[in-house]
């Protein structure tokens, strides 16, 4: 008989995974869209200009805005790629501006009768070959995106950050108050610029709110992020066990918050969106339990993980080749301060999905496009 990913339980109380037509196992609907809010949204319908549509974030979000009642307009670089990721979504997008963000002329076509904007294009790696990229890509275009559109009057925008822009390995926790961070790397360097720019012009006025991100993971990832990768490496070769943990938090339930800061009165604000945290060798134990599996944990000293990720780092710039490691990852791993979620929680009455339901519908995606084999899902598979 063949095999099928099916979810089980997990001991999950009352879990839903939000159908949508064609989905059988797992959807793109955000769980957290209120049928209260229905009819108010149909009063509100905004055109929404969002870029890095084609991004993790970025179509979840565009995605979620179109359930929720508003047109779309997305900044993209590959009309190709766009109909692929929006075809795992079951949409198709026939409003969009082909450009780049650091392009003044593209983001002013795109922007054009638009009544809001989410700003989620961001290249997020820590390699060190992508450094100048990486600052072009993240600092110049929020500058470019964000400028214009307050040039053109537009209140309602939404500017997704990070948590490493607030990154400090000797606080145990942070939230929206939180300082930037003092990042050594090129990523996280380019983060905290960015937040240090838009904190700047929340505190002349500008309405804009910036959200705080942590580990997103989930399904329909269209590059393969660094926490899905991550995942999958724990599934597929060894797990390490280290100081700290990580927080994962669902791209749906990240979109979800986006449409609903985007929909609230428009005013500058921060919102951390951090998930569930858990120490790793708690992350190994779900893993274990969804997959029925004993994995290779590694147990690892910081200093230890610190070497590795400088060599894989040099390894990385002479030869292109790279590793389950860099320096900078290996930094937020071992010193991760816990991102807490009371503001959004309280304001808007936000509930994260369960980490089960988000593991377990990112392992069947991965599963389904090839990502992790019958083995590595164990019993999360039935006959």
């Amino acid at each position: 008989m063949s095999r099928m990913a099916t979810p089980r339980a997990l001991g999950v109380a009352n879990r839903k995974l939000h159908m949508l037509p064609g989905c059988t196992k797992y959807s793109a609907k955000p769980a957290n869209l209120k049928e209260k809010n229905r009819e108010q949204k149909s009063r509100t319908e905004m055109k929404v200009m969002v870029t890095g549509g084609t991004g993790f974030i970025g179509s979840f979000t565009a995605a979620a805005l179109i359930e929720a009642g508003h047109e779309v307009r997305l900044l993209i670089r590959s009309q190709e790629k766009m109909e692929q990721v929006f075809s795992n979504h079951d949409l198709e997008i026939d409003d969009f501006v082909l450009g780049d963000v650091t392009d003044p002329q593209s983001v002013a076509e795109a922007l054009e009768g638009c009544d809001a904007v989410v700003h989620a294009a961001a290249l997020v790696t820590t390699a060190y070959k992508y450094a100048e990229e990486v600052w072009q890509t993240n600092v110049e275009g929020t500058i470019n995106v964000i400028d214009q559109a307050l040039a053109m009057g537009i209140d309602r925008i939404v500017h997704v950050s990070s948590i490493t822009a607030l990154f400090d390995p000797k606080s145990r926790e942070v939230n929206e108050n939180s300082p930037p961070g003092q990042a050594r790397n090129a990523y996280g360097r380019s983060k905290v610029a960015c937040e240090e720019y838009v904190r700047g012009l929340q505190e002349g006025g500008a309405p804009i709110k910036i959200t705080y991100p942590t580990g997103t993971i989930g399904p329909y990832d269209p590059g393969l992020t660094e926490p899905m990768r991550g995942l999958r490496l724990f599934l597929t070769s060894f797990a390490v066990v280290t100081t700290t943990g990580i927080q994962y938090v669902d791209v749906r339930d990240v979109a979800d918050a986006h449409v609903q800061l985007i929909e609230s009165e428009p005013k500058p604000d921060r919102y951390m969106l951090g998930g569930v945290y858990h120490r790793w060798y708690e992350l190994v134990d779900i893993l274990e339990e969804i997959t029925g599996r004993n994995l290779l944990r590694l147990y690892m000293i910081p200093p230890v993980l610190t070497w590795l990720g400088k060599t894989m780092d040099v390894v990385t710039h002479v030869t292109g080749f790279e590793g389950p490691f860099t320096e900078e990852a290996v930094e937020y791993a071992t010193h991760w301060s816990v991102a807490v979620n009371r503001k959004i929680e309280d304001e808007i009455d936000f509930e994260f999905r369960d980490p089960k339901e988000t593991i377990v519908d990112a392992m069947i995606w991965m599963y389904d496009v090839g990502h992790l084999d019958d083995k590595q899902m164990g019993d999360l598979l039935e006959e």
